[in-house]
């Protein structure tokens, strides 16, 4: 997780996504965070009004400026370095681009209503759905806590070789006790859990016992999201991860509404990891 990315709408919970990113790039020592601001420009009025571009990226790039250096000035020095650009285009398209040159998106979601919810809340769930990188979406209201618990939203998919190495990669600088659940719906077709577990210790023991605890378990709970925070209250987790398929556009527009209801039902943030 050396290069982390911040989007920024300027709203408070991007603020506070900044916030928890300079704190976690401590405990990942990475070596810098790049916050980003994706604008449309928009015409108003007559067909043929052209907009001053280059009058609104200087408008942009002086509101980022002052985003950054009163994040800062609120905040502790951060361990690495602090940059910023501002980009014109589709935010959604844009962030999904970036996303290759980055090991990690940090970006605020909310589950308040309006024009935030509307305008950030989707291109969140977009961006987790289409980047090249891991996406952490973190909670309006969450603060950055030594991570200790993490829940591991382990379906009959996402058990498998590699997502299970990308977990345990992720935990190395924090050796937290990662719980591996899976939430049973009636309407499943039932598939033997046991299997599931015997792939996830052999992947964990591969290499000799895994330098952190774990645990797997199933849960019952027809809404997958409801389970899991629930789940995530119990064990006092610090963060939880699911796992989505790298999509098409239009199989993203269909699909991305799972990932933005998990990431509304949980208060802690939460990490999309892809299947390529």
């Amino acid at each position: 997780m050396k290069k982390i990315l911040v989007p920024t709408d300027f709203s408070n919970t991007s603020r506070n996504a900044l916030f928890y990113a300079m704190k976690l790039a401590d405990a990942l020592k990475a070596e810098s965070i790049d916050v980003v601001h994706v604008f449309l420009p928009e015409t108003a009025g007559e067909a043929d009004f052209i907009p001053p571009v280059a009058q609104l990226m200087e408008s942009r790039k002086e509101m980022l400026q002052t985003f950054v250096k009163d994040s800062l000035a609120e905040s502790e020095p951060p361990a690495c370095p602090v940059r910023h650009e501002v980009l014109v285009g589709f935010p959604g398209d844009e962030l999904a681009q970036a996303s290759e040159d980055y090991n990690l998106i940090v970006m605020g979601t909310t589950g308040q209503s309006g024009v935030l919810e509307k305008i950030f809340g989707s291109v969140s769930s977009s961006v987790s759905q289409r980047a090249y990188c891991p996406v952490l979406l973190v909670p309006h209201d969450a603060r950055f806590q030594p991570i200790q618990h993490i829940i591991y939203a382990s379906n009959y998919e996402s058990a498998g070789q590699e997502m299970v190495n990308k977990v345990a990669e992720f935990n190395q600088p924090f050796k937290a006790h990662i719980h591996f659940v899976h939430v049973k719906r009636n309407k499943d077709i039932p598939v033997g859990f046991d299997k599931v577990k015997e792939e996830i210790f052999r992947e964990l023991f591969k290499e000799g016992e895994p330098p952190f605890a774990f645990d797997i378990a199933e849960v019952a709970n027809d809404d997958v999201a409801e389970g899991i925070s629930q789940y995530a209250d119990e064990k006092n987790a610090n963060l939880a991860i699911m796992v989505t398929r790298h999509r098409s556009i239009w199989q993203s527009l269909l699909h991305r509404s799972q990932t933005k209801r998990m990431a509304l039902a949980t208060h802690i943030p939460l990490m999309v990891l892809h299947l390529d």
